[in-house]
């Protein structure tokens, strides 16, 4: 457990970040108020449009800098390794501890938005919030693992950034490059257009698949950076 106390401590601390989640929350919530108070039938698939193309990537986003110090993921855990640490459980730590810390965020969040904008077209509330709950944390905790690996690969701001464009500009379509990216099947599973004529259950699958797989190369790609 004393591995894991630096990530969190710095996710606990690290004041910008908290107020970047903030901020990007009450924008989504803002979003979704919106949506009600326009009586719109389909109030939470247009704010959940907002949520998961923009509100819980950048939540993601910033969790994971905070979590590393703004630094890489290799570079993050240095001190303890001097200490004697084991590389890996020092990046295994940080990856486990910013992984639920963001799907806690970002599904809690994503329950939020379809209460508050739920509309007469929605499925019921409370099942919409749990799904969106679900859905939400899971993708929390791809996109998490998703910007470990950058950091793990590219040292600093650059790596994370580059995912984030990478993300934002080929998850934004349907072709076959949109299927290797959280985006397009967090859009499939919150009732968005699919990419590759993905099912929602697939798509379920390969976010669970992409947060396991990013994790495990950031892990070991961090771990031989230190040896």
């Amino acid at each position: 457990m004393s591995v894991a106390r630096l990530p969190l401590l710095r996710l606990t601390r690290s004041r910008p970040t908290w107020v970047a989640a903030f901020g990007l929350s009450a924008l989504a919530l803002g979003a979704a108020w919106v949506q009600q108070h326009v009586a719109s039938i389909h109030g939470a698939d247009r704010a959940l449009d907002f949520y998961s193309a923009l509100a819980l990537p950048l939540v993601a986003y910033a969790l994971v800098a905070a979590a590393l110090g703004n630094a890489g993921l290799a570079a993050s855990g240095r001190s303890l390794v001097r200490l004697g640490a084991p590389p890996e459980r020092v990046a295994l730590a940080t990856v486990v501890v910013t992984m639920l810390t963001s799907a806690t965020v970002s599904g809690v969040l994503g329950a939020f938005v379809a209460g508050v904008a739920h509309g007469t077209g929605d499925p019921p509330r409370t099942l919409d919030m749990l799904y969106t709950l679900a859905f939400g944390a899971l993708a929390g905790a791809t996109y998490a693992a998703y910007f470990l690996l950058a950091a793990a690969l590219v040292a600093g701001f650059w790596g994370r950034a580059l995912f984030l464009a990478i993300d934002w500009i080929v998850g934004s379509g349907v072709g076959l490059g949109a299927a290797f990216l959280p985006r397009a099947h967090l859009r499939n599973l919150l009732g968005g257009e699919p990419a590759f004529d993905f099912l929602p259950w697939e798509s379920l699958l390969a976010l669970a698949t992409m947060a396991i797989v990013c994790a495990t190369l950031a892990v070991r790609r961090a771990a031989q950076v230190r040896t």
